[in-house]
């Protein structure tokens, strides 16, 4: 027995007829389901890529902290000696310096000034050694202290750059009864540069300029 197609496609439910078109559609929500996933990982990659990198300058700033306060210890120790009027390279200090304004800070500054020396700190923060040591978070710490004076020796003769003051006491007198004693004083500046490697060879900066 013969049947028309025409006629036996007419007569199939609508539901039926319809089976492709879900198909499809269940596809395409498929498909942007997909990627819609792929970028949401994507997206929390590059949240923790963000994350990972503040916690790594973080820690750099610390350690750079760490450079800096070992550099000033250095020069109080040696703040009632002459050897602040000469350089010390072992200990990454330059009694002198020339102006760096073509040299802003970063590489090319720190090229510049690292022939006077550069002190290495070791693993704990201490001491000046060939090479730097990683701290505990995988930095490692090197510094240069410049004294900002145009030639070495004596400060009153080196062309320094100085903050000036006064020092005023009072006290009792027998005879004269209250006096005032005072006393003038010329500080020197100096300046701590701080160089932190860190992991992912990462390199940071920091700098500080002090009165001794």
């Amino acid at each position: 027995m013969l049947v028309n197609r025409a006629i036996l496609r007419r007569r199939l439910p609508a539901w039926h007829r319809q089976n492709g078109v879900v198909m499809l559609v269940a596809l395409i929500v498929l498909v942007v389901m997909t990627l819609a996933g792929i970028a949401l990982m994507r997206s929390m990659d590059t949240s923790n890529l963000i994350a990972g990198n503040m916690a790594f300058k973080q820690a750099a700033t610390h350690s750079a902290d760490i450079g800096v306060e070992s550099a000033i210890a250095w020069l109080e120790q040696n703040s009632a000696t002459n050897n602040l009027d000469v350089t010390v390279a072992a200990a990454g200090y330059s009694a002198s310096t020339d102006n760096n304004a073509n040299y802003p800070l970063g590489d090319a500054f720190w090229s510049k000034l690292e022939p006077s020396g550069v002190c290495h700190l070791n693993q704990f923060g201490q001491g000046c050694i060939s090479s730097p040591e990683p701290n505990a978070n995988g930095n490692r710490v090197s510094y240069m202290i410049q004294r900002l004076c145009a030639a070495t020796g004596n400060r009153n003769g080196a062309g320094c750059s100085v903050v000036a003051g006064t020092v005023v006491s009072s006290g009792n007198n027998e005879g004269a009864g209250e006096e005032q004693l005072s006393s003038s004083f010329a500080a020197v500046y100096y300046r701590i540069t701080v160089r932190v490697i860190g992991p992912r060879n990462s390199v940071s900066y920091v700098q500080s300029i002090i009165s001794l």
